[in-house]
This record gives structure tokens, sequence and C-alpha cells, in this order.
């Protein structure tokens, strides 16, 4: 069973900002890119370990690759902010819909590959690539006899495809991946 009481606070916070990322541009999985996107908005990682990218960088390429969900633009046809109304729903219910507590991460008995982030209003299933960044995260944890995946735990996932959409993002974003690599595992090696 995969669930959240693995996770440090950090990396149970970098998953769900990734969920409600996917969300929040229309997706109906949760892959990698926002993955890498929630680890560089939460920034900076553990010394010696660098993205050596922005969000705003990244938030530009996924948005490049991505169509634009219609639900903004319509709203916003008709005279209505999207992002004023959520604010002020949240407003009145006085809840965080990022607050790791409201979610859960849990994987399927009847389909074991499924793995689903499920939160206030929000189901997304991991995908392929989104699964494998849970599931080498909890390897790296284990391999580094850590009782929590820490969010560099998370990086480690991200970087175990070089086919994966958040590699792409990085060496378009001319990230050295050899250094950023070489920075993880000295990380992994001094906890």
């Amino acid at each position: 069973m995969t669930t959240f009481t693995r996770f440090a606070g950090p990396a149970r916070r970098t998953v769900v900002r990734a969920g409600m990322l996917a969300s929040d541009y229309g997706r109906d999985r949760l892959s990698t890119e926002f993955f890498l996107l929630a680890l560089a908005e939460d920034q900076p990682l553990r010394r010696p370990v660098d993205l050596g990218i922005t969000a705003a960088m990244i938030r530009a390429q996924i948005k490049a690759r991505t169509t634009a969900r219609p639900d903004r633009e319509l709203l916003a046809a008709l005279g209505i902010d999207l992002d004023e109304v959520r604010r002020r729903v949240l407003d009145a219910t006085s809840t965080r819909l990022d607050d790791p507590s409201l979610w859960q991460l849990h994987r399927s008995r009847v389909r074991p590959l499924r793995i689903t982030l499920t939160g206030p209003g929000a189901e997304i299933a991991l995908d392929e690539s989104g699964r494998k960044v849970i599931e080498v995260a909890h390897w790296a944890s284990r391999r580094g006899h850590r009782s929590l995946i820490d969010r560099e735990d998370l990086l480690w996932g991200l970087l175990a495809d070089a086919s994966s959409e958040s590699v792409h993002i990085l060496r378009q974003g001319n990230v050295d991946l050899r250094r950023l690599w070489t920075d993880l595992q000295r990380w992994h090696r001094s906890t």
C-alpha cells in the first residue's frame, strides 16, 4: 500500500503541489513535469543539490507543450476571474486545499499499478512516469537507510528515467545533468 506515512512533510507537500499543478493545467494524470515544477517552486533543495532551473522556466516549457485548459479563458470571456473565485471560496471555507493532511496517496488493491492522489475536490491518477517517481523515491529512501522519503528522493525518481518529460525540460533549460546527479549522490551518501 502506498501512502503518505513514509513521506517527510516537505516531500508530502511537493507531491500534493504537483497534483494541484497538474489539475490546474487540466491534466487528468500526474506526470514528472509537475513533480519538477513543484520541486522548483519550493527551492532550495538541501545542499549540495541545486536544480539549476527556475520554476518560471519550467512553467514556460510546460505551457509550450500543453494545450490550454479552456475553463479559465471561457470564464474570462464572461467577465469571471477564476483565481478570484477560488480565493473567495477558500476565504469563505477557511480550508487550505494544499494542506497535506487533507490528501491521500493510495495504491489500488484491484489494479496494483494504479496510484491515485486524492484531496479536496480532486482525484488524479499518477501516470507511468509519476508512479516511477514515487517508487524510486521509496527505493532511494530505503537505500539511504532513512525512514522517511525526502524531496531529494523525489528528485532521484525524476532523474531515474532519462527519457522522462522532466529530464527533457532540464536539458532544454541547459541544466548540467551530470553535475546534478553527482550532487544528488553526494547528498545521498552524506545523510
